[in-house]
């Protein structure tokens, strides 16, 4: 689909591309585990009302979504004039929510009540449709020392983000200014990486009609079960995490950490003995493993009370999850790791989206008409569910090139 590159062209760009994605993660890595969070507790500042603040957090967070939906055929169709110029964009993007968002924190952006938010939620999701990721650089792993290190130093961005919270009274204004400025420096290497274009048959509208066609269903079914559970660890469950410890960044920090760190430990560990298993028990094993590892990681975040138990149950999911998972490490999501490989790829985007819609709406209607524990515990189990099929489905699913 791309240029065709050299050896030695990809190790050169592959240089530029891991100088982008660490600027580019560490920003993420700082910020997106917050500010639903912080978007939360602000509202919950202003109403002074617990389900209204989590309703409102969920209507931005939806319109995200929606940004995200509408924008990503039109994206990829132009992925055709390179694939440079959409990291440019969607770097300056998400750069431009996070700037948004700490300025509105500070009085910007804020008459009419709201804008300035639901600015920062299309920013994001124009972000998240735009961004895209080479594959013949991305599909290249790095391995070594250097790279666990780096991945050591991910890790540890949000205990950085909780102890800047706690220390300072400007710190969630810090620390989107200065994610929005490192996701901004991200842009240079990028100038350096070789251009790559790629192709979209699909017309706009027709894209979202594949959503429902007979012959993409288990691809389609499987994103939007993907969506559910994503939306449900990257905005439920941080805002559950917040209630459980008393709504207290510095211990929120410490636990996201210490669950990636310990993940970081184990993983490779977990990888040999499963791989061992699997030898043994055969593809019927591994999927029965599959889907019981997925469904039971959010049966323990349903029953976590504690600090140790978040940490515990986080962990236990990280490092059983099957692959495909959402990255915890920067807390996205993206369909085929955030690289296009063809049309399927913004398909699984757009499923994505919807899933996340579902869920939002779901939990939006169990908080009206019930407790706000029980709205969450239940939108926790359907994410469970949602992984478990999701698991099923993934031994069925086979894709190809367009």
């Amino acid at each position: 689909m791309g240029d065709v590159a050299t050896p030695a062209d990809i190790r050169r760009e592959r240089t530029y591309l891991h100088a982008h994605r660490s600027l580019m993660r560490a920003g993420l890595s700082l910020t997106l585990p917050f500010v639903w969070v912080f978007l939360f507790a602000y509202t919950l500042n202003v109403t002074t009302n617990l389900d209204k603040a989590i309703l409102y957090t969920l209507i931005m967070y939806s319109i995200s979504q929606v940004v995200m939906m509408l924008l990503t055929p039109s994206s990829a169709a132009h992925l055709r004039r390179g694939v440079r110029t959409a990291m440019v964009f969607g770097a300056i993007l998400a750069s431009a929510a996070l700037i948004v968002l700490g300025a509105y924190f500070v009085g910007n952006f804020s008459q009419p009540f709201g804008w300035g938010i639901a600015l920062f939620a299309c920013l994001l999701g124009a972000y998240r449709a735009l961004y895209w990721i080479p594959y013949r650089l991305h599909a290249v792993e790095v391995r070594g020392v250097a790279n666990s290190l780096y991945e050591v130093f991910i890790s540890l961005m949000p205990a950085f983000a909780g102890v800047t919270i706690a220390t300072s009274v400007w710190g969630p204004i810090r620390l989107l200014f200065g994610a929005g400025v490192l996701i901004l420096l991200s842009i240079v290497p990028i100038f350096f990486l070789a251009d790559t274009r790629e192709k979209f048959s699909w017309r706009y509208a027709e894209t979202y009609g594949k959503l429902f066609d007979e012959r993409y269903r288990l691809l389609s079914g499987r994103s939007i079960l993907d969506g559910v559970q994503s939306a449900a660890l990257f905005l439920l469950w941080p805002l559950a995490v917040f209630l459980i410890v008393g709504r207290s960044y510095l211990i929120m920090g410490f636990i996201l950490s210490a669950s990636l760190i310990i993940m970081l430990l184990l993983r490779s560990l977990y990888k040999k003995f499963w791989g061992s298993f699997v030898g043994t028990k055969g593809q019927k094993g591994s999927l029965a493993l599959d889907i019981l590892f997925s469904v039971s990681g959010w049966v323990l975040r349903v029953v976590a009370g504690s600090p140790f138990m978040v940490v515990f149950a986080d962990t236990y999911s990280y490092v059983s999850a099957p692959r495909g998972a959402p990255d915890p490490l920067t807390c996205e999501h993206p369909a085929d790791s955030g690289s296009y490989l063809d049309e399927y790829t913004a398909l699984q985007e757009i499923g994505l989206g919807f899933g996340r819609l579902i869920m939002c709406a779901f939990t939006a209607v169990m908080i009206i008409t019930g407790p706000l524990p029980v709205a969450l515990a239940l939108s926790l189990l359907v994410a469970g569910c949602s992984a478990g099929v999701s698991a099923y489905l993934a031994h069925k699913v086979r894709t190809a090139a367009f």
